[in-house]
């Protein structure tokens, strides 16, 4: 029968495999308690708790990246190297065209192939890592680049090389459009159908010939408009739409300054666009509470102004009035469209607003140019307009105080701010002595009663 004592040296070896049992269960504890807090602070907001001291774990897993630096180390630089990378393309196409290595064509189809590729390979990546986060963003890199090539090779072989017709590198130009708006469903991002809806508006100016119009404008920038504004709202990318309201906005103001164009056609394109934009910002507001279209409502006016005066401003003063006027009952419309959302209410409500003062200026300064005469008509014009500012923000002052209305207060003590800072900065250097006189006196007035209203009845008006 076996010595039940045991060996010094036996209860040392049980010692130390006591201990490092011990320390492997610390080390096992320590982690679960880092996973669990991870997913518990995924999962619901972090609670304020003790400072919880956890030892460094020799050879354990590095920590989640910084999403400042995911952001930079995955996002920034990627976009970087994807635009560096489509100019090394330019830089080779040049560099092979002076060197003479191979024939236009050759080039042009070298290009085709490494967009191609550059797409087939993104498209290879989505397939077998779809689900890392990294990953992502190289093959949107990878798929943008590979657009941009492909929209560069077509553009050179009809404006450097004139291997293929106006009308057929349209097409492909739009197809090559096309293209990114799908990847960018298969990606699910912005940032593709971004890159296409922007070769889509850079097709016309870029395929117009010297001296002639852009080809194919209307009704492609209508139809256009609709195509960018559905996709924005079923991907709920309100993103898109702004830049489909700058690129249209650019596009339309760049043939109104042209040479050819028709005030009746382009008075008509010009509502037309208004009126889709509108329309979409109506829309998506029914699908999204907070868009970032919301906040476009008065560039969208602003530019339609602007497109307005160009058409017809100098020639049709009265006829420019008219069509302020015509937008302002436009929006004074819509607003009860949106009564249940506030502030597209309210940027509704301002604008329209800001269109009538536009045509009230408009026809203050067009009879004023027509009575006065032409060694006082600056100042006529300019003493007019201040005071016809400002006798608008008293109303408005007191529209608010009868209605405690936040967005009259707000636009009536505006409109007292820029008569104030156009009275001191331009009127009292600019109008002749009369109607520096005059300007002031009248101003004075109108000013103190403002004062007077808003201060006897300043705790009337609501927050909103």
């Amino acid at each position: 029968m076996p010595d039940p004592q045991l060996t010094e040296s036996q209860v040392n070896e049980l010692r130390s495999a006591i201990e490092k049992l011990s320390t492997e269960i610390a080390q096992i504890q320590q982690r679960l308690a880092v996973l669990e807090t991870r997913l518990a602070g995924s999962a619901q907001p972090a609670v304020p708790s003790a400072t919880v001291y956890v030892a460094p774990i020799p050879g354990s897993a590095p920590g989640p990246v910084p999403p400042r630096e995911h952001k930079l180390g995955l996002t920034l630089i990627n976009r970087i190297g994807a635009i560096t990378l489509a100019l090394g393309v330019i830089f080779f196409f040049k560099y092979a065209v002076d060197n003479q290595w191979i024939g236009p064509a050759g080039r042009v189809v070298l290009g085709i192939i490494a967009g191609f590729a550059l797409i087939a390979a993104a498209e290879w990546l989505r397939r077998r890592h779809a689900q890392k986060p990294g990953e992502q963003t190289f093959m949107q890199g990878l798929a943008g680049c590979g657009l941009a090539t492909l929209y560069i090779s077509v553009y050179a072989a009809f404006a450097y090389y004139g291997l293929v017709a106006l009308g057929f590198a349209f097409a492909s130009l739009i197809a090559v459009s096309i293209i990114g708006m799908i990847l960018s469903f298969r990606y699910n991002h912005p940032a593709i159908a971004a890159l296409g809806l922007t070769g889509a508006f850079l097709t016309p100016p870029l395929l117009s010939m010297a001296g002639e119009e852009m080809p194919f404008l209307f009704p492609y920038l209508p139809f256009l408009d609709v195509f960018a504004s559905e996709i924005a709202i079923r991907a709920r990318w309100p993103a898109l739409n702004a830049l489909t309201l700058f690129g249209t906005a650019i596009l339309f103001l760049t043939w109104a300054l042209g040479r050819h164009r028709s005030a009746a056609a382009g008075l008509f394109w010009l509502s037309l666009l208004f009126a889709l934009f509108l329309i979409t910002v109506l829309r998506e507001t029914r699908h999204q509470t907070k868009t970032v279209s919301q906040t476009l409502v008065p560039a969208n006016a602003f530019w339609a102004l602007l497109g307005a005066w160009i058409l017809i401003g100098h020639e049709h003063p009265i006829g420019f009035a008219l069509y302020a006027l015509a937008l302002s009952a436009i929006h004074f419309g819509a607003r009860s469209m949106a009564s249940q959302w506030h502030r597209v209410h309210a940027l509704l409500y301002l604008t329209g607003h800001g269109c009538l003062l536009v045509a009230g200026v408009r026809l203050v300064a067009s009879w004023a140019e027509s009575t006065a005469s032409p060694a006082n008509r600056v100042s006529v014009i300019s003493e007019l307009d201040s005071v016809f500012l400002a006798i608008y923000g008293v109303v408005m002052i007191a529209i608010a105080v009868l209605r405690r209305s936040a967005p009259d207060r707000f636009l009536g003590l505006t409109l007292i701010g820029i008569v104030i800072g156009k009275l001191y900065l331009y009127d009292v250097w600019q109008l002749a002595h009369f109607y520096r006189i005059t300007a002031f006196v009248a101003l004075g007035v109108i000013l103190l009663a403002a004062s007077f209203i808003y201060s006897r009845f300043r705790a009337r008006p609501g927050p909103g």
